[in-house]
């Protein structure tokens, strides 16, 4: 018996192209970034590998580490300080937002447009429609303020400070639960006399 062939099974215009955009996109975020730190410009993958690590790296410095291990593209492990690590965080962020806002709206294009002869010479890098681009400045906007407050209060030691307090709060409220367990076993002790 031989393969049954059915023009339903064939990806229409639309899908192939909504196939193109992604693949197009990760290949772009896989592809990586050149970043300026302070001994020079590095070019970083960010697989999502490389995104993991990059997050983790952040998250040390949140939590008050002020340097870090880790290496660019091709590169040897080095210590990169917290402000060279807070500077790769907002540009891989940057750079997958802008890529990923750009890959869905682009999308959203593709599914609203009724012409195939627009609908196959859309390409990944297109100019998007004027209420795309418009989507597109106030999402970009939106989160270019969000990543600008996160590393400033990274940068002003605000995340440290916050941590510090919460673990002495943290002690306070330990010793007094301590106490408290240590009164209930003298009252329990007591009475079982």
């Amino acid at each position: 018996m031989g393969l049954v062939w059915r023009k339903d099974d064939l990806l229409t215009l639309s899908e192939k192209q909504l196939s193109m955009a992604n693949e197009t996109c990760q290949q772009k975020i896989y592809a990586g970034i050149d970043v300026e730190l302070s001994g020079g410009t590095e070019h970083f993958s960010l697989e999502t590998h490389d995104q993991a690590n990059i997050e983790s790296m952040f998250t040390a410095v949140t939590l008050g580490a002020k340097e870090q291990q880790y290496h660019c593209d091709g590169g040897e492990v080095k210590t990169y300080s917290a402000a060279d690590v807070v500077v790769l965080y907002a540009a891989y962020k940057n750079y997958v937002t802008k890529h990923t806002t750009y890959c869905n709206l682009l999308k959203k294009w593709i599914k609203r447009e009724t012409d195939n002869a627009v609908i196959g010479a859309i390409q990944y890098g297109d100019n998007l429609p004027e209420d795309l681009t418009a989507q597109m400045k106030t999402i970009l906007d939106a989160a270019t303020a969000q990543l600008t407050s996160i590393t400033a209060a990274v940068s002003d030691g605000a995340f440290a400070d916050k941590i510090s307090s919460l673990e002495k709060q943290m002690t306070e409220t330990q010793m007094a639960l301590c106490d408290v367990y240590e009164q209930v076993i003298a009252v329990t002790s007591a009475t079982e006399r």
